[in-house]
């Protein structure tokens, strides 16, 4: 899941001699000159490669290519995540008992082939997504049937209402390819697509979308190259060339900005975006990702008999210094909604927020018979929070919980170890991190407090939030879901199975003459809407 989506930032330089090449690339005639000034590179670690295919893609790198080389039915941008625009559909109709969804297709759409954009590629994209049964394949968990009605409208029929379908339509896996062109490389719709399909290799060196760009080379942990798509058809992307360099540590891709070398660095989580000094050779663009930092407290008796107590759940929320962690150990660099619902989303009232106050977590530890407190064990990885420092975090909680009498014996681990040990339900609190699958409020209610993972591994259930997860993801009215989500709120923070710590700003440092950039929460950047 998505707890396993996160960026690796090894300390690791470049090799000097792609740099050289890169820089040799470029240097000279006007030619050259006016090459660069068409081409974007962006340095970022791509080391979280798995695949391109756009059906199996789920790893961050992946994301920024098949975002701009396949388009989706739908999709969202910045600033407003909760607004669905058109994208290959230009308009839809949803049926009143929330199940038929019919879209009507964009004129005159083709992919890289020329090939045009049909229902039928709509209807094998959908379900190729569904039956490879692989990591994204939940996006279509809903859906009982899509038909191509004729060659310019598709319908989608659901197993039931589902009000954040549209939203998951939005995200990359659910991108249309070119049925054709795919099925004579091994693809495959059918039922046994998992066994079956065998196009996953041609895929991941080559696109067969109808986005702005094509993906025309890549190589692992080197680069990926994308060059624009002839027959787009939308307005014609400023860069005719975008390369993604593989630079593992930030501080080098901040350099690389700084000399020219690049036009974008992307990991840069707070400490180095703290040393930019914006000029003529960098700025700093940032913006609120929709990523989530959280503590997770045990709810079963049999790995924490404390913890299995409502009350002590609370006292441990009203222990923790949010402030401190916020304005003082990350600097400003994240904010905090009040549930595991992020800010950007239906649901969030930060009037909600829990303050400390040390005085009621005592008073709720005498209550549930532990005046003098109690030992118990924070685990966490030691990796990277997505941005965010493990230790000192462990270390602020581990202080906070200490004035309340609660005595928390720090345990840090590997990443793979601490994700064992945590699905298997073994921990008694956790530090942990989360990002999104898709910008909606149900797939974070669904995993924290539903049928999700997190409440499995923390053995959380509550009948009352089950019913009000339900209710929200088939009420259509926005406003209705709103309020639902905030009621489902309320009752979390009763329960306490998490307590959101931080959402984290998200960070990139780019060549100031680049304009139209802004941060995305899922594909980081749309790179078809930037320009020099």
């Amino acid at each position: 899941m998505r707890d396993l989506r996160v960026r690796s930032v090894r300390a690791a330089a470049i090799v000097a001699g792609l740099v050289l090449a890169l820089v040799a690339g470029w240097g000279g005639s006007p030619a050259q000159a006016q090459s660069r000034q068409e081409t974007l590179v962006i340095a970022r670690n791509i080391d979280d490669y798995v695949t391109n295919d756009v059906h199996r893609t789920y790893e961050y790198t992946s994301q920024i290519l098949d975002h701009v080389a396949y388009d989706t039915l739908v999709t969202v941008e910045a600033p407003d995540f909760t607004k669905i625009l058109p994208n290959l559909a230009t308009k839809w109709e949803v049926s009143k008992d929330g199940l038929t969804y019919t879209f009507t297709l964009r004129s005159g759409a083709k992919f890289t082939s020329g090939n045009p954009v049909t229902a039928d590629d709509v209807r094998f994209s959908l379900r190729r997504l569904k039956y490879l049964k692989d990591n994204p394949s939940f996006f279509m968990d809903p859906v009982k049937d899509v038909e191509a009605v004729n060659p310019t409208t598709v319908k989608i029929t659901l197993s039931a209402p589902d009000a954040s379908f549209m939203a998951a339509l939005a995200a990359v896996p659910c991108g249309i390819a070119d049925s054709k062109t795919v099925i004579a490389k091994g693809a495959t719709d059918a039922e046994d697509a998992k066994e079956k399909d065998k196009a996953t290799e041609y895929l991941n060196n080559t696109s067969e979308g109808s986005g702005p760009y094509k993906l025309v080379s890549f190589t692992k942990n080197v680069e990926a190259v994308m060059e624009r798509n002839p027959n787009y058809w939308g307005p014609k992307p400023y860069f005719a060339k975008v390369i993604i360099k593989h630079v593992p540590n930030g501080t080098t891709q901040r350099e690389m900005v700084e000399r020219g070398d690049a036009d974008v660095a992307h990991d840069l989580d707070a400490d180095l975006a703290a040393k930019i000094t914006p000029g003529a050779k960098i700025k700093l663009v940032e913006g609120l990702s929709m990523n989530q930092v959280y503590l997770g407290i045990q709810n079963s008796p049999d790995v924490a008999k404390e913890l299995s107590d409502k009350k002590v759940r609370q006292a441990i929320s009203y222990a923790i210094d949010y402030d401190g962690i916020i304005k003082g150990l990350i600097r400003g660099a994240g904010d905090r909604p009040p549930a595991m619902l992020p800010i950007g989303v239906l649901g969030v009232d930060k009037a909600m927020d829990r303050q400390r106050d040390v005085a009621k977590a005592k008073q709720l530890l005498t209550e549930a018979g532990y005046p003098n407190g109690f030992t118990v064990k924070l685990t966490y990885w030691t990796a990277s929070l997505l941005g965010v420092a493990p230790e000192p975090l462990a270390a602020k909680l581990q202080a906070d919980l200490a004035q309340v009498g609660i005595k928390a014996t720090l345990a840090p681990g590997e990443r793979s170890v601490v994700i064992s040990e945590y699905r298997a339900g073994k921990v008694q609190l956790v530090l942990a991190s989360w990002s999104p699958d898709y910008l909606d409020a149900h797939p974070f209610a669904d995993a924290f407090y539903g049928a999700g993972p997190v409440p499995k591994r923390l053995k959380y259930k509550n009948p009352a939030v089950d019913d009000l997860i339900s209710s929200a993801d088939k009420e259509q009215e926005p406003k209705k879901r709103d309020a639902l989500y905030k009621q489902l709120t309320k009752v979390v923070l009763e329960d306490v199975p998490e307590v959101m710590l931080i959402q984290p700003k998200a960070y990139a440092g780019i060549n100031p003459a680049i304009k139209g950039y802004e941060i995305h929460p899922i594909w980081f950047v749309t790179v078809s809407k930037l320009s020099r």
